[in-house]
């Protein structure tokens, strides 16, 4: 085959792949992370083994999906962690990836205990978590955040505001009300 010859069947590839990561994020927006290959396949109106040629395995059509999204977040934390005012710094870093995650079930379920099971959701954690305990070292020491408050307690109140945005998609803004509870509950007072 010549160069002539393959050209037209990789723009053919590129815009399959175009269409497959397109169709992945639509029903990964409104599904969450429960979306199978084949329905990715029937979304994007190809056949199943094109999205295996491209994707081998879902965590690869994740990986490629949410690799951007996973970058932004861990420069959220690395910008973040690196604000001189940690009250801030830890108020805008939480708003700021809640209001993602309330814009993206796949992405809310990706950052969850469950969404772990993925190699690219794996290693943005591995990157984020030294930030936040950095930032929750520097808030301590500012003396703006209680000191039994953890990290830990960071990703668990991650997790309880996606079960808030999960439990009550007629109100998609009722995670930032707890937010704003967690955040009174955890801050030192003047």
């Amino acid at each position: 085959m010549t160069e002539a010859e393959s050209t037209p069947r990789r723009k053919d590839a590129a815009r399959n792949r175009a269409r497959l990561l397109q169709a992945a994020d639509e029903l990964f927006a409104t599904e969450g992370l429960v979306v199978t290959l084949k329905d990715v396949a029937r979304h994007a109106g190809v056949g199943v083994g094109t999205v295996y040629r491209h994707f081998p395995t879902k965590d690869d059509l994740i990986a490629a999906l949410f690799a951007e999204q996973l970058n932004r977040e861990i420069e959220r934390a690395r910008e973040t962690a690196q604000d001189n005012d940690a009250w801030h710094a830890l108020v805008r870093y939480l708003e700021g990836t809640m209001r993602v995650q309330a814009s993206h079930s796949g992405l809310r379920a990706l950052m969850c205990p469950a969404g772990s099971m993925y190699d690219s959701v794996r290693e943005c954690k591995a990157v984020i978590d030294p930030y936040i305990e950095e930032l929750i070292k520097a808030a301590h020491e500012q003396g703006v955040l209680r000191r039994d408050c953890t990290a830990r307690d960071i990703a668990f109140l991650q997790v309880a505001m996606v079960g808030i945005m999960d439990a009550s998609p007629e109100s998609p803004e009722l995670h930032r009300r707890h937010l704003q509870f967690f955040l009174d509950g955890v801050r030192v007072s003047e």
